[in-house]
């Protein structure tokens, strides 16, 4: 058994497993009570019964690295619902595209949706300054068009 990189040392290895014991043991009195109460189970909801059973603190990390009792906690957890609410431009996004390619779409979308929002802002005002660069080039091209054209009919 190891703690990241390091292994745990022999002489230590009774102190960690009484205390992981305790931990598991303190996390199911916290669920039981819960439970018993009709109160969600939630990582919080278990710190705060064990403080009030326990007069102990405890980290939200400390249930999740020790499996007994992050078992327990997901045991009794209510599973969280995944509510994924499109906005009514990405709907009208997806029923402009073409079928063929919408699958390609979504899945591009769901790739935008794993970058940060800093991230986007960014490329979006990138985009924006090109945008609006090569409208400027598109102007010039048509005056020079217009000259020109003005020239060869003057001939």
């Amino acid at each position: 058994m190891s703690t990241g990189e390091r292994p745990i040392p022999n002489w230590l290895r009774p102190h960690w497993e009484k205390k992981k014991q305790e931990t598991a043991r303190h996390v199911t009195a916290a669920v039981t009570k819960l439970v018993s109460e009709g109160r969600l189970v939630t990582f919080s909801s278990i710190r705060e019964a064990v403080r009030i059973l326990y007069g102990l603190p405890l980290s939200t990390n400390t249930i999740r690295r020790n499996e007994l009792a992050y078992e327990i906690y997901r045991r009794y957890r209510r599973v969280p619902k995944i509510r994924i609410e499109r906005s009514p431009s990405l709907m009208s996004l997806y029923k402009e595209s073409d079928p063929g390619e919408r699958a390609a779409l979504q899945a591009k979308v769901a790739r935008l949706r794993r970058e940060s929002k800093d991230t986007l802002i960014a490329r979006l005002i990138q985009m924006e300054s090109r945008v609006s660069q090569r409208a400027q080039v598109e102007n010039r091209l048509r005056e020079q068009v217009i000259q020109i054209s003005r020239k060869a009919a003057s001939f």
